[in-house]
């Protein structure tokens, strides 16, 4: 990959792109989600199964991600970082997501997110995107722990 001075025509398509996906991910629209996405991108998500070989993959096997809201919620970039290269370019940012559910209860949550994009016939599509939560105490590690005290008390008895 070369890279090149960024200009704020690749930096603001790449933006304008990533924005768009935001607002219609929010929106619960998958066909406008994915309407800058290669038709094989690679997608990481934090929900099972974690990975999708297409965008027509990962649309048939997802229900609506975004939780139902009173009025309008929040699925925002923050501090979007874009580094573009001549025909690559890479995007990193926090996604904050938030709002009142149907009960009342508030909700916020965080997610990282990092896209790649490939620059094709002079238009940039999304080729890559991860997301994924910080690992927090959950679950996981009452199993961890578990196995942990397992193996510890097996070593131990044969000494």
């Amino acid at each position: 990959m070369h890279y090149k001075t960024l200009t704020v025509s690749d930096e603001n398509q790449i933006r304008v792109i990533l924005e768009d996906w935001s607002v219609a991910t929010r929106q619960n629209r998958k066909a406008d989600s994915f309407k800058n996405h290669l038709p094989d991108a690679l997608i990481y998500d934090v929900l099972p199964p974690l990975q999708y070989e297409s965008t027509e993959i990962y649309c048939e096997n997802c229900e609506d991600r975004q939780p139902e809201t009173l009025g309008d919620g929040q699925f925002e970039l923050e501090n979007l970082k874009i580094t573009v290269g001549s025909d690559l370019a890479f995007a990193h940012c926090l996604i904050s997501s938030r709002g009142i559910m149907p009960d009342g209860r508030a909700f916020h949550d965080l997610a990282r997110a990092t896209f790649c994009l490939q620059k094709l016939n002079g238009t940039w599509k999304v080729a890559h995107q991860h997301i994924s939560k910080p690992y927090q105490n959950s679950l996981i590690d009452i199993i961890l722990k578990t196995l942990d005290s397992q193996v510890t008390t097996k070593e131990t008895s044969f000494n």
